[in-house]
Formats: C-alpha cells, sequence, structure tokens
C-alpha cells in the first residue's frame, strides 16, 4: 500500500497523463529533474565513450537523446514510453559499440576511417581538399598536437575518425658522445 501511495504521488508530481500545455513549471522542472539524473546514471554505466570526444558516430546519439529526452521534459510525448526510447537508443549505441570493436567493416561503416593528410613531410593535398581543411587548420593542429611549426617535421598526420588531426613527428638524430674507458668490454647506448 505504501509503494503504491508513493508511486501515485510521484506521478502526480511528474504530472504523468497531463497533457505538456497542463503542465506545470513545477512538474517540468521535476520532469528535468528525474529525466537528467536517470539518464546520467544511465550514460555513466552504459558507455565510456559518451564522456569523451564525440565521434560522428557518438554525436548522432547525442542530439537524438537530447530531442527524444526533451519531449519527456516539456511533455509533448508520455514520460514513461519517451524515457524507453531513450534507453533503446543508448542501447542500440552499446550493441553498434561492440560490433565496431569486433568487426573492422562494421566500424569502418558507422565511424568512418582516418585519412593520411601528411605523409614524410609532404602534404597530401588533395586529401585536404576532399575534407575541406585549409592550410591553417594543418598548421593549428600541427602546433596543438605536435609542438610544431612546419609539415617538414611530419613523419605522419592523420585526420581522424573524430575530426581530430594526430600528428606523429620524426624522429629527430641525437648525437651522442661515448667515452669508453680501459677494461670496459660492452656499451649500451639507448636513445
Amino acid at each position: 500500500m505504501f509503494f503504491q501511495n508513493a508511486w501515485a504521488a510521484f506521478c502526480q508530481a511528474l504530472g504523468i497523463g497531463v497533457a505538456g500545455q497542463g503542465l506545470s513549471a513545477a512538474q517540468m522542472g521535476l520532469r528535468a529533474a528525474v529525466v537528467y539524473l536517470a539518464w546520467l546514471a544511465a550514460v555513466r554505466f552504459a558507455d565510456k565513450r559518451l564522456l569523451g570526444k564525440y565521434s560522428p558516430f557518438d554525436l548522432v546519439l547525442a542530439v537524438i537523446l537530447g530531442a527524444v529526452l526533451g519531449r519527456a521534459i516539456n511533455g509533448s510525448s508520455p514520460f514513461f514510453e519517451t524515457m524507453g526510447a531513450g534507453a533503446v537508443l543508448v542501447g542500440m549505441h552499446w550493441v553498434f559499440a561492440i560490433l565496431s570493436a569486433r568487426s573492422h567493416g562494421f566500424g569502418k561503416l558507422v565511424k568512418g576511417e582516418e585519412r593520411l593528410i601528411v605523409w614524410n613531410g609532404e602534404v597530401r593535398r588533395a586529401e585536404m581538399r576532399k575534407y575541406n581543411l585549409s592550410d591553417r587548420d594543418l598548421l593549428e593542429m600541427l602546433r596543438l598536437r605536435g609542438n610544431l611549426a612546419d609539415p617538414g617535421d611530419v613523419a605522419a598526420a592523420y585526420l581522424e575518425r573524430n575530426g581530430e588531426i594526430s600528428v606523429i613527428p620524426h624522429r629527430k638524430a641525437r648525437a651522442v658522445e661515448v667515452d669508453v674507458l680501459a677494461g670496459v668490454q660492452t656499451v649500451r647506448i639507448v636513445l
């Protein structure tokens, strides 16, 4: 009996069954808090990817999930059914992430693949044009990601699946002087 009364009070506080126009500000505020807390917990436990940098794969879920859950807050769709639709979206994302991790082809289909834009100091202009990257974009990423100012210092740079540019600098040769003492039989140099 206590559970039924508590559940009925909770539903009344959320305005369950009330059309969107009939919701009070307090009911919408409570709905927003419940949606936020429920989906913060769901995202926290569902997939660490949502907490990191967005790839297009992750961004699609974030945008759609926001649109769906907004309907639960403003009452334009039934509350519990909308929360269920959000759960389906997160579940699909989780399944797609697992399939992508196990199948390179599936991962390439839903996430795309990295693109080589600098190789051995040579900028690949066709790739840059294809992905609408300017020289200024490239130089900015070289400075931010590789602490470099010149593409000639780059062994490889990739436009990654999440839209960022990763930079692998050339290994610079270092001169090392070694004094060998009398009686030393082995000299080990690790660079």
